[in-house]
């Protein structure tokens, strides 16, 4: 051996002890708290609204204590922005200098967005329009590196976010902090799935495989907890591994599954928890399906219920439509004529809605869209791809909100001709009407799509009315009511508070009183080809009520899953939707 080989070798041991022997930082958390004023711009903008040297001094005051809507304050298409400058302290500083990393500290938000610091994007949550990525409000923190903070002066936060209700940003009274990073700050537990849409078929089983990452310089030891339940929370199976972690290094394991002979066709949880020093360090969740199409959630409707749809839509046919049209400049400057649309509905209710009537001569498909729960309204699509749109409100929501949010699902529930989804579903079909009266629109090619309500209206105008000749429904809504309320928290929420201000009511009656309501229901009348998205993450419409309505449908039908989307599907999807209107179509 030379004496340069030895020496190299005698370097590489030395720098491999000592590596070995770095020891977690234990000073004290530092934390700095900030005042809850803030800048607020309505809009997308633009990458300068990022920077730490934009003037922000002409934007809004608000804080970040009260929620954009209770300071009367509305978005921009569902797109705001934050911004405020901080000095981080003495204190901080030093902690920084020694830890290497900060943590901002956002509180709960919603719900989707990207946040910067100086100008260099630290983190974001979700995937803005045209491929949003669900709603989530849940807590927000996020690491800032040290190359990122300017020790002395002014340093800028700035949040660019987006929520499609028209509310979003800050939710919770909890103070904006920065704190100095500790060891449990830089451990991230994530599931990966060997599956490209988390949809595993017999005779295939369910797997993933948590992954622990540790950032910190030192190592980290453990409990890797693994549950595995079903989407109504049920407990099916617990794992429990001890695990270490060398600095800057990441554990992987395999995690158990129970064999598909033992499960049941639905949708399944796996939740990963590490634990150190007997508290909670890091944890991710993960939604799998196994055989939806197999989900087994028989219709409960009643002995009445064609008979009472039927004479809703003869009921209907005795009102007048009355329909007005008035041209909309701002909309109509590209390849559509777009027009605000009044007409009555069931009740002599006026509705409204926006039509795009293409500039050129023919006869047209069109897509009707249907809005979701409580959407702001908004446009149709303004640039030509063949079609012709149409965008209704039905009754109290949309163009024709008077009222804030209201809790429109509990409206009427003591009597189904009462209930507020009976004139909501006749708006659905005298949409249908609209479209078919306009002299441009080929009645042969009518196609229905809508996320969540909007999802689940679709399926409402397909069985009820069949000239919808095509339908791409999302994330839909109204559906297998009894267990929906096991699995998801909302609307289920709504109705307790219900049932406690009317002690008179019986579960049996309100279920009863949904059936009429349940798109479940009324998927076997439909007669056209659906195409179906779902968000496999979905905690709002969670995909097992999907197919409670999807499974239901005789005729040809298929279905595209956007696996890491909540409340949303992917723009793969509505890409996908609108090829399979023009194939049918053709």
């Amino acid at each position: 051996m030379t004496r340069l080989k030895f020496f190299f070798e005698i370097v590489l041991a030395c720098s491999l002890l000592a590596c070995g022997q770095v020891k977690e930082n234990l000073d004290p958390a530092v934390t700095q708290t900030f005042s809850e004023q803030w800048k607020f711009r309505a809009g997308e903008g633009d990458s300068l609204w990022s920077r730490p040297d934009f003037d922000d001094s002409q934007w809004l005051d608000v804080v970040s204590t009260l929620s954009l809507k209770d300071q009367s304050v509305a978005l921009d298409n569902g797109f705001g922005w934050y911004r405020k400058t901080v000095q981080l302290s003495d204190s901080l500083l030093q902690s920084l200098d020694k830890k290497g990393e900060l943590v901002l500290h956002l509180g709960k938000f919603a719900a989707a967005e990207e946040v910067y610091f100086n100008g260099r994007l630290i983190g974001k949550t979700g995937d803005f329009p045209p491929n949003y990525m669900g709603y989530n409000d849940g807590e927000r923190n996020y690491l800032i590196a040290k190359e990122a903070v300017l020790p002395k002066g002014d340093n800028v936060i700035a949040i660019k976010f987006h929520n499609g209700w028209g509310a979003g940003g800050f939710l919770s009274s909890a103070p904006v902090s920065i704190s100095s990073a500790e060891t449990n700050d830089k451990l991230s537990v994530t599931i990966e799935v060997p599956d490209a849409d988390y949809i595993f078929l017999s005779p295939d089983t369910i797997r993933a495989t948590a992954l622990l990452e540790n950032k910190n310089e030192w190592p980290v030891e453990g409990e890797l907890s693994v549950m595995l339940l079903t989407d109504d929370h049920q407990v099916l199976q617990t794992d429990r591994y001890e695990v270490k972690v060398t600095g800057k290094s990441t554990y992987s394991a395999a995690l158990k599954s129970i064999a598909t002979n033992r499960l049941a066709p639905g949708f399944y949880q796996y939740k990963v928890e590490f634990i150190r020093h007997s508290q909670p360090a890091s944890a991710d969740h993960l939604m799998l399906g196994f055989d939806p199409e197999k989900i087994q959630s028989p219709v409960d409707a009643q002995a009445d219920f064609q008979e009472f749809w039927q004479n809703n839509l003869k009921e209907l046919a005795k009102v007048a439509p009355q329909y007005k049209m008035t041209l909309q400049p701002q909309y109509s400057q590209l390849d559509y004529k777009v027009y605000l649309v009044e007409m009555r509905s069931l009740g002599n209710v006026l509705i409204r809605g926006y039509y795009a009537q293409p500039k050129r001569d023919g006869r047209f498909p069109v897509i009707i869209e249907y809005m979701g729960y409580g959407s702001k309204p908004y446009p149709p699509n303004q640039s030509w791809d063949g079609f012709a749109y149409f965008i209704p409100s039905i009754r109290e929501q949309g163009l024709n909100e008077s009222n804030p949010y209201s809790r429109w699902i509990l409206s009427g529930l003591d009597n189904k001709n009462n209930y507020y989804y009976r004139g909501a579903f006749m708006d659905v079909v005298r949409a249908l009407d609209f479209v078919c009266s306009r002299p441009e629109i080929d009645t042969e090619k009518i196609a229905v799509r809508g996320a969540s309500q909007g999802g689940a209206l679709s399926f409402v105008a397909a069985a009820l009315d069949h000239r919808v000749k095509v339908a791409a429904p999302s994330v839909p809504f109204l559906s297998d009511y009894r267990d929906y309320f096991k699995i998801a928290s909302w609307p289920k929420s709504d109705f307790d508070v219900y049932m406690e201000q009317h002690p008179e009511a019986k579960w049996d009656d309100i279920y009863t009183l949904l059936s009429y309501f349940d798109i479940k229901n009324l998927a076997p009348l439909i007669e056209c080809p659906v195409f179906m998205g779902f968000g496999v993450q979905d905690q709002v419409c969670p995909p097992h009520i999907n197919f409670a309505a999807y499974n239901q449908v005789k005729p040809e039908k298929r279905w595209m899953a956007s696996p890491e989307f909540g409340h949303s599907v992917s723009k793969v999807f509505n890409e996908a939707a609108v090829e399979y209107m023009r194939e049918k179509f053709r």
